[in-house]
């Protein structure tokens, strides 16, 4: 082999050696940047359930809130009906009390305000 042949030789193989540390440190950049990602998603998705987390907590305030204000409409519905069975049994004596009694259950039901 002559020297010309030894250097080219030499030449190459340094390259080829250049090219394998490079190929070992983009493995190293891509093994680093995959658990950089790894831990990016994990973190998304703890903040991800606590949001859920909050969100499920707000809307069963708000349901139970819209509830308790059901709740108590109905409770303002039923005393009208009893006032107003109440007026019905006695209305016989005095005419207009059913009337009046009736206006006042529509304006509680309407209004929101209790007669």
């Amino acid at each position: 082999m002559n020297t010309r042949d030894k250097q080219t030789t030499e030449e190459i193989e340094a390259a080829i050696a250049r090219v394998l540390e490079a190929e070992r440190a983009a493995q190293t950049s891509i093994e680093a940047a995959a658990h950089q990602s790894a831990v990016s998603v994990a973190q998304a998705r703890e903040r991800a359930r606590l949001i859920l987390a909050a969100a499920d907590q707000r809307i069963t305030a708000v349901r139970q809130a819209v509830e308790a204000r059901i709740a108590g409409r109905q409770a303002e519905v039923r005393a009208a009906i009893r006032r107003l069975r109440d007026d019905a049994a006695s209305a016989g004596a005095e005419p207009g009390r059913l009337d009046r009694a009736l206006d006042a259950v529509a304006a509680a039901l309407t209004s929101g305000k209790q007669p």
